[in-house]
């Protein structure tokens, strides 16, 4: 039996795999794009995505009105004999309204499972390298417009750890647990991309934007409404200050400390 990772070529999942791999324990990575095809819109080869497979991670994606459609996979795999489920939403997911899109896959998830994990991570250090972060700059010459302040405090998290995390959560008794998932202090987005100037991130300027200005730039870049609309909520909430809360969850589920910044930098340049 083995072990489906969602999102597999995403920032966590495609770690969850790997490290899935590197154990030696059977894993399968599904994406739109991987061998094992999986689209959330599309339900005709839900049951072979699901054949022989004992736990899942689960991504549900952020701004694309497809929580009920997680939640219907989900109520397939557990008819499939699914056992294990890992969930990843996001840092407030908990306050969210009962029928959001992760809000909604959690509690779908609770109700299937007899071993499931939530993870929450905050904003992560690789959407300055990989992330939303990255091609929002790509698209402005380096330069990352955000509807946040400049004194706005996230306690970004690397995405080592969540997926690390996850493995955790996949392999161990961790049944039960929700983690919100931070790193060590809270960070200004300035203070990151001075950090991260020079290394992989295409980030060289922060410029603080109202939502207006922000929605205009992600609806030009091709963005959903939905999607931006999200984001800005995350933002939003951010600049009252519920993103920078700094947890003990991920030294709960590893037995260490997160990744500091410092290090994050240090070997996005290697």
């Amino acid at each position: 039996m083995s072990t489906l990772v969602t999102g597999a070529t995403g920032m966590v999942g495609r770690r969850v795999l790997t490290e899935l791999k590197r154990r030696g324990l059977p894993a399968a990575g599904a994406s739109r794009t991987s061998e094992r095809r999986l689209d959330w819109t599309d339900t005709s080869n839900w049951p072979r995505v699901l054949e022989g497979v004992s736990g899942i991670f689960v991504v549900t994606p952020v701004g694309m009105a497809l929580g009920h459609r997680v939640s219907a996979f989900l109520e397939r795999a557990a008819e499939a004999g699914v056992e294990r489920a890992v969930v990843m939403a996001a840092m407030g997911t908990e306050h969210a309204p009962s029928d959001s899109d992760q809000r909604a896959a959690e509690f779908k998830a609770k109700e299937l499972f007899g071993r499931v994990t939530v993870l929450r991570p905050n904003w992560l250090f690789q959407d300055f390298t990989e992330g939303t972060f990255a091609g929002l700059a790509r698209s402005r010459n380096g330069r990352l417009e955000l509807p946040v302040k400049r004194r706005t405090e996230i306690s970004f998290v690397d995405a080592r750890d969540v997926a690390s995390a996850a493995v955790e959560s996949l392999v161990g008794d961790h049944g039960g647990k929700e983690y919100t998932l931070t790193g060590p202090q809270p960070l200004t987005v300035g203070n990151v991309v001075r950090w991260t100037r020079g290394t992989d991130s295409p980030v060289w300027r922060f410029k603080p934007v109202d939502e207006s200005r922000f929605y205009f730039r992600a609806t030009d870049s091709g963005w959903g409404d939905r999607y931006t609309d999200t984001l800005n909520e995350r933002f939003a909430a951010a600049v009252r200050g519920r993103a920078a809360e700094v947890t003990d969850d991920v030294r709960a589920a590893l037995g260490r400390e997160p990744i500091p910044l410092a290090r994050f930098a240090r070997e996005s340049t290697l």
